[in-house]
């Protein structure tokens, strides 16, 4: 018998920081093997109970499941996964490294006032935000997280510095890759030739060019919102039966009946200074400046 394979790398996250688009370009590379499954989340909710957590349900919590995710993978492929979970949760670090103390991993990050007001947009799509004004939202995060709210996290899951620092402690600086949306957005071809080569693998490598996907807003119309609602829903009972490709259509459909409201300036500002002790603690980390998410 062969032994079980767990993953040789791990997109960490973050969450509406690009990585659902990331995962579908880099499953089409030669080298590298993920399964169409994205955030099984294993490492965050091992061994939990469904409703210890929201996404604990829906996330693979058995090792043995964890491990047939990877079963179709070849002898020589590099083998990865990706969840945003990782990230976000601080007991993460230590369990990847008790079972793949070698593992690579790879952040993807974006300026955390633009990923949270994305995050509050998708809960607004998807019927489960009630409010439509972000600072009421905001007002009412630390009730929402006591209450163990999915909504209640918009402006936690944006502190990178914090959240990216046990990962460099636990791993080392030369095991962990950081990647900014703004740059993937900019010029793909770039970074992920970065990717390629912090993975050891072909950097030639050219996927076919991706729209965004998972893209936020505000439903446009009532048939808009019905429709969003209701693709929700359903998508976790069609997830096993409906291709990754079929998916990746109708939700390209759907988002074109999608509006981005404008960020007030005011919210803009307030999550701004909230925001920057953690941006100086990751340019610390990443030995990298970031002006232009500080404005």
């Amino acid at each position: 018998m062969t032994a079980a394979r767990l993953p040789d790398f791990l997109v960490i996250g973050a969450y509406k920081c690009g990585t659902t688009t990331l995962q579908h370009v880099l499953r089409q590379h030669p080298g590298l093997f993920l399964p169409s499954r994205k955030e099984p989340n294993f490492f965050a909710f091992e061994g939990m109970a469904s409703g210890s957590h929201p996404a604990a349900a829906g996330s693979v919590r058995d090792l043995r499941q964890y491990e047939a995710l990877f079963d179709g993978a070849t002898a020589t492929a590099r083998v990865g996964e990706v969840s945003p979970a990782y990230l976000a949760n601080p007991a993460s670090a230590g369990r990847i490294h008790a079972r793949i103390p070698g593992a690579q991993l790879i952040a993807i990050l974006r300026h955390p006032v633009e990923r949270a007001y994305s995050d509050f947009l998708m809960y607004v799509r998807d019927g489960l935000e009630p409010h439509t004004d972000f600072g009421r939202a905001l007002d009412e995060q630390e009730e929402r997280q006591a209450a163990g709210l999915p909504t209640g996290h918009y402006v936690s899951t944006g502190m990178y510095g914090r959240q990216l620092e046990p990962f460099v402690e636990v791993f080392g600086a030369d095991h962990v890759h950081v990647a900014l949306m703004e740059d993937l957005a900019a010029d793909q071809t770039s970074v992920l030739q970065g990717i390629c080569r912090f993975l050891g693998v072909d950097d030639g490598f050219a996927p076919e060019r991706e729209d965004a996907l998972n893209v936020s807003g505000v439903p446009s119309g009532r048939v808009s919102k019905t429709a969003l609602k209701v693709r929700h829903r359903a998508a976790p009972l069609l997830k096993p039966f409906v291709p990754v490709r079929a998916k990746h259509a109708v939700d390209r459909v759907l988002q074109r009946g999608l509006q981005r409201p404008t960020l007030p300036a005011e919210q803009r500002n307030r999550l701004l200074e909230v925001y920057r002790p953690d941006v100086e603690r990751l340019e610390w980390l990443l030995d990298r400046q970031l002006p232009d998410w500080k404005r």
